[in-house]
């Protein structure tokens, strides 16, 4: 009688354990799913020199592509700041990921920060895109995934060429 309740405890044992990994190699496949995603919104962001119609475009066909999708019902918007960062969009008919535009991230004490039109050289954008979980018992819910990109230099109209026609 003694060695049934053992092996019971046995195998409550290896089921526990066979869950919680399987778990944890979901949670890291649906973490590298949503970095994916950031990574290539910001690649995107930075081949259209910003965040405009036409990379805006390009995201929404590859997050079709890629198979990204959000929850239809109940997801609120992005919040409108972010570690002092402008919300530039937020969630399409079927993707939910907010970019951020930062204006300068290097502070207001170095020389020489401006162009000639009083703009920032150096301007940046960040993108949060979310992880999605079902559970039975506990329900959905979302996780969000921040990612902040490299500098982008500020080409604007007025800024001399360098003496050159």
């Amino acid at each position: 009688m003694r060695e049934s309740i053992g092996s019971v405890f046995l195998y409550n044992m290896v089921i526990l354990f066979i869950i919680i990994v399987f778990g944890l190699i979901s949670a890291t496949v649906s973490y590298y799913k949503a970095f994916k995603v950031n990574e290539r919104i910001l690649l995107i962001i930075d081949k259209f020199e910003g965040y405009n119609r036409l990379s805006e475009e390009e995201i929404v066909n590859y997050l079709k592509s890629l198979g990204y999708s959000s929850e239809p019902s109940g997801q609120e918007a992005c919040p409108k700041e972010k570690d002092g960062g402008t919300l530039v969009t937020a969630r399409d008919a079927r993707h939910l990921y907010c970019v951020y535009y930062y204006a300068d991230d290097r502070g207001s004490n170095e020389s020489g920060m401006t162009n000639g039109d009083n703009q920032p050289i150096y301007y940046n954008y960040a993108v949060t895109s979310y992880i999605y979980i079902q559970l039975p018992i506990a329900g959905a819910f979302k996780l969000p995934v921040f990612t902040k990109g490299e500098r982008i230099y500020n080409f604007s109209d007025s800024q001399s060429q360098g003496g050159r026609i």
